[in-house]
């Protein structure tokens, strides 16, 4: 995918939620919980794997005020998931880097021990 054809490059303003000078965060357009938000990288890179220091830091200071936007309207969440998807056998389905910050709310699902690790079914290790 290049930049002219990603559907993170360029964002419209309007779509910017929160923004420092290497990432913004957006809305996620097909949101797994309600608030769950995108923090990417401005600069076209695939993963987290290619991104620089600097985006690496800029993305958590991100991630830590997407926490604060999540929380302003109720209801409040009671957890959350962060974490990037890499690669199409990761899950990645569009190939700039982007972290997603998922609230989760208590009875979300039946049972989210595991967290994270419920992404391979039968393998959460308990």
């Amino acid at each position: 995918m290049s930049p002219v054809t990603c559907p993170f490059c360029n964002p419209p303003a309007e779509e910017i939620v929160v923004r420092n000078d290497l990432c913004y965060a957006r809305w996620d357009k097909f949101p797994v919980s309600q608030g769950h938000l995108l923090v990417i990288p401005f600069r076209h890179t695939p993963d987290f794997f290619s991104m620089t220091d600097d985006e690496r830091r800029a993305t958590v200071d991100l991630i830590g005020e997407c926490k604060k936007i999540i929380e302003e309207p109720s209801p409040t969440p009671d957890g959350y998931n962060i974490g990037f998807n890499v690669g199409e056998a990761g899950g990645q389905t569009v190939m700039h880097c982007h972290c997603h910050v998922i609230p989760r709310y208590a009875g979300d699902v039946e049972n989210p021990r595991g967290g994270v690790r419920g992404v391979v079914p039968g393998k959460r290790g308990y």
